[in-house]
């Protein structure tokens, strides 16, 4: 398969800039360095402008009709200090409070509670009726909806609007509360968050009254059922501690687990030196003398030295004096002395650290057969003494309880008779100056910030969901054949689009120094160097859909093969939608349906054109079913007939994507050149068209990536090149 999608023989490398730029490996889904990146995402950005520009504008639009067009909101805020009432809490007495804990929870909900009677209904009812709201225009009821509602219907709508537009922000870490209310009138704004406080303690004072008569109640009931209970729990616990002695148990509860803790560190440090010496033992087991334990033992080091300091004197004695010297003798009697001296030192080294981790082994097993019986000690204590603790601390929570309750009690009725003070105004609401909404600024710098990375954002997701083959290297990754070019859709300026128009097939004829001649004089080299041997003969172009501009790249292939000096025949063998005859301003009939139907000969379809060297055999007459005509026998003799007449055979097909016509003439060829178009082509479409001639076993030269416009160009590599192209084409016909 490999074999049937690769061009055979040699494959050249086009010349540069088309395929061996040096930025042509930098395409989507390369590596590259950070600066690569950035340039990737700047080629994003830069085709996706639009996007970015109408999403941003959007967005800016959107939020600034929104907030010039709000009426201006005012805030008024005050700064109340609220404390937890002394008498009621126990603020004051710093002692444990089970009651407290389990009851009132003093500590967080009180002041939660706080919090949410000030934005409560009934406190917007006090507000309502103490400020006399009802007759403000910002709540005023018009008589046409009071005759639609019931008064209490409008009552509550007015407490609604109360509370929605009433915030409480506290403080963090402190007692301070801040208080602030919303509305278009600044006069009410600040009226209404100087009354709150006022309002407040009011109906602190009413809800106290109500509170102390329940509470007084609850205690009653609750003390003498604890009474009971605490009695019931001494009773157990003495009984239980008496009839299993329990009491003699505690006082050696504490030396038990206290030896048990002292065994298990003793333990812990026996097995860790116990592991040491045996990686003393092993190191010197497997390296011997050589074992860094014994390498580092200054009396080994110093051995060492004198012994090689002794065999040097040896050496050199028997050099100077030879070997029957009788000082000689001497020393080497001396040096043998040094190596028992040393090997004496190894063993005793050896056998001391085998000897401590014998003793470390002992000491472990000692410590651990203390540990285990002791272990078993404080489990059947830990056994005997778990009802024991459960009867304890029954009874000590059942005392908590009862003393708590006795206490809460006796501050009951003292906190009923007074008056609370747990409220004071830190800072009184000013009129506001300026309106707390719309923030203009945020908002506008909010939605600048928003439509552009929104736009940014939604310029990559647009470019994520774009499966159009883009570049060279997609053709290559993505449909597995070779990229042999870009065709530009660009004028001798560099600025214009061509489009498809008759100046289209002309261009490599009459402007062969144009970015789009010089392009297809790239393909065509690389196609003549396709096959081992020989250039072909016979080329078939096709593509996946239409559109993709086969028809012009056929022409100018064509053109530029004639430009070489040999004959070159153009067979416009699509019959569905022949165009080729108009560029050249010939005729379409008679042509290739009616050779074949066998109403002309060879001679009169061919035509020659104004290109020399290039002629044309036009469709002819539209058959009612091409694919018959292609498949005859008379059309294959003709391409050998073609062969013999002409150097080079380019033939014109119908798309090869849901027209058989291209899969049937492609046996006729030496191979077939695939045409896409530049971010138009789809990465799923290109691979079909692949498969459906690989089905048919045609020898497929490579992909030709057709009207790339300079703005879809990557930057730099391709996009660079023809900037530089066209300046230096300009420059020099301006000359």
């Amino acid at each position: 398969m490999d074999n049937q999608l690769q061009p055979r023989g040699l494959t050249p490398e086009p010349p540069a800039p088309f395929i061996n730029h040096p930025d042509f490996a930098l395409g989507y889904g390369s590596d590259g360095s950070e600066s690569v990146h950035i340039s990737e995402y700047w080629y994003i950005l830069r085709k996706r402008k639009w996007w970015v520009i109408g999403f941003f504008l959007s967005v800016v639009l959107l939020v600034g009709t929104y907030t010039f067009t709000r009426t201006p909101i005012y805030r008024a805020t005050a700064e109340l200090q609220i404390t937890q009432d002394n008498p009621n809490a126990l603020v004051g007495e710093q002692r444990f409070d089970p009651f407290a804990g389990l009851q009132f929870d003093q500590a967080n909900k009180f002041y939660e509670t706080q919090y949410k009677l000030l934005t409560s209904r009934p406190m917007a009812y006090k507000l309502i009726d103490s400020m006399k709201l009802s007759e403000h225009p910002e709540f005023k009821v018009s008589p046409e909806a009071a005759k639609e509602s019931t008064p209490d219907k409008i009552r509550s709508d007015m407490a609604s609007q109360v509370m929605a537009s009433l915030e409480v922000l506290p403080v963090k870490n402190t007692f301070l509360v801040e208080v602030s209310y919303l509305s278009a009138d600044k006069e009410l704004a600040r009226n209404i968050v100087n009354t709150v406080h006022r309002e407040y303690l009011q109906f602190s004072m009413e809800t106290r009254q109500q509170s102390f008569a329940m509470i007084r109640l609850w205690l009653e009931s609750e003390l003498s059922s604890l009474a009971g209970k605490v009695e019931t729990s001494q009773r157990r616990i003495y009984d239980h501690g008496r009839a299993n002695d329990y009491l003699s148990l505690e006082g050696e509860d504490n030396v038990i687990v206290k030896k048990f803790v002292e065994l298990n560190r003793l333990l812990t440090t026996a097995q860790a030196e116990r592991m040491a010496k045996d990686a003393q033992v092993q190191q010197i087991r497997q390296k011997g003398a050589e074992a860094p334990l014994v390498l580092n033992n200054p009396l080994v080091l110093k051995l060492r030295q004198d012994m090689i300091n002794q065999e040097a004197t040896v050496s050199s004695t028997k050099k100077l004096f030879g070997k029957n010297y009788p000082k000689l003798q001497a020393e080497n009697a001396s040096l043998a002395e040094l190596r028992t001296r040393l090997n004496a030192e190894l063993k005793r080294i050896q056998n001391g650290v085998k000897a401590d981790y014998e003793v470390a082994l002992r000491a472990e097993n000692f410590i651990k057969q203390e540990f285990d019986h002791q272990k078993g000690r404080v489990e059947k204590l830990q056994n005997n003494l778990v009802q024991h603790q459960i009867l304890k601390r029954d009874l000590q929570t059942n005392e908590q309880l009862y003393q708590g309750l006795l206490a809460r009690m006796k501050e009951a009725n003292v906190a009923s008779t007074m008056v609370p003070t747990n409220v004071a105004v830190i800072e009184a609401a000013e009129l506001p100056e300026n309106p707390y909404r719309p923030r203009k600024g945020r908002n506008m710098a909010l939605a600048i910030m928003i439509g552009l990375v929104g736009g940014i954002g939604l310029a990559l997701l647009v470019e994520h969901l774009d499966n159009s083959i883009k570049t060279p290297e997609e053709v290559e990754r993505l449909v597995r054949l070779p990229a042999l070019g870009m065709v530009p859709m660009l004028s001798t300026n560099g600025k214009e689009p061509l489009g498809h128009t008759q100046s289209v097939g002309m261009v490599t004829y009459e402007k062969p120094k144009s970015p789009m001649g010089d392009a297809i004089s790239h393909v065509s080299t690389a196609l003549m160097l396709s096959l081992s041997g020989r250039p072909p003969a016979v080329i078939m172009v096709t593509s996946p859909g239409v559109g993709d501009g086969k028809t012009s790249i056929s022409i100018n292939l064509a053109s530029s093969l004639a430009m070489t000096g040999v004959r070159v025949v153009l067979v416009d063998s699509d019959m569905r939608r022949p165009v080729d005859h108009k560029t050249f301003g010939l005729s379409l009939q008679p042509g290739l349906s009616n050779f074949i139907a066998g109403t002309v000969s060879l001679k009169e379809i061919i035509q020659p054109t104004q290109i020399p060297g290039l002629f044309l055999i036009a469709a002819g007459t539209v058959p009612p079913n091409p694919v018959q005509l292609l498949s005859s026998q008379v059309f294959k003799d003709l391409i050998q007939q073609l062969r013999q007449e002409f150097q080079h055979v380019v033939i014109d097909t119908p798309p090869i994507i849901g027209f058989p016509d291209g899969r049937v003439i492609s046996a006729q060829t030496d191979g077939v050149l695939l045409v896409f178009k530049h971010h138009v082509t789809s990465r799923e479409s290109g691979r079909l068209a692949a498969h459906l001639l690989e089905q048919v076993n045609a020898n497929v030269f490579g992909v030709v990536l057709n009207m790339a416009q300079a703005g879809k160009f990557r930057y730099g590599g391709y996009y660079g090149y023809y900037d530089y192209y066209n300046k230096y084409y300009n420059e020099y016909h301006a000359e």
